[in-house]
């Protein structure tokens, strides 16, 4: 199965809970990105590009989907980058992933998350083009529009939505482990 949403909404912190209740194995697309590269996304993207970004996502993913049944398993939890709903290549990987679970978090939460980090590195992310902190109205701006478009690919690519609306980790996945039952 694969974890996707927006920035912030969990998909690591979930998934790591999440597969070790489930007995599978656990990738984060993000970690995987930094570990192949030696950067993180945010300065993969600053230094090389949005397409060495997308080029790198979709090679861990590809990587990740082929691990497992490489070894003969078939269970496996992906935390995917929140981007990754921009990168067409990505997309169709996937769409041919069985159990797609959207983790949805409000507009407000995600980017208070998003500016709470921003404070820390100065800057937000390149979804909002490493705008400065103290442009926060702009950033407010750049994240509205894309938290509608990406919760609209991730409403129509996911087989399965959680609502993390007032639930920390430990219960969105359970949640997830009680519905993939079914």
């Amino acid at each position: 199965m694969i974890l996707l949403g927006l920035s912030r909404a969990g998909k690591t912190s979930v998934g790591r809970l999440l597969a070790e209740r489930l007995g599978c194995r656990f990738y984060d697309t993000d970690e995987l990105i930094r570990i192949r590269t030696g950067l993180t996304p945010r300065e993969l993207c600053r230094q090389s590009g949005v397409s060495a970004l997308h080029a790198a996502e979709a090679a861990v993913l590809r990587e990740c989907c082929g691990l497992d049944f490489a070894a003969g398993e078939n269970c496996a939890v992906i935390a995917a980058g929140g981007g990754i709903c921009d990168n067409a290549e990505a997309s169709a990987i996937i769409a041919a992933i069985p159990l797609r679970v959207f983790l949805y978090a409000s507009e407000a939460a995600l980017f208070e998350r998003l500016t709470r980090d921003a404070l820390q590195t100065g800057y937000y992310p390149a979804f909002l083009h490493f705008l400065p902190v103290d442009q926060k109205a702009e950033a407010q701006r750049l994240f509205t529009e894309l938290y509608t478009r990406r919760t609209e690919w991730y409403r129509e690519s996911c087989n399965l939505i959680i609502d993390t609306t007032g639930l920390d980790c430990a219960a969105v996945a359970e949640k997830i482990a009680e519905q993939s039952d079914n």
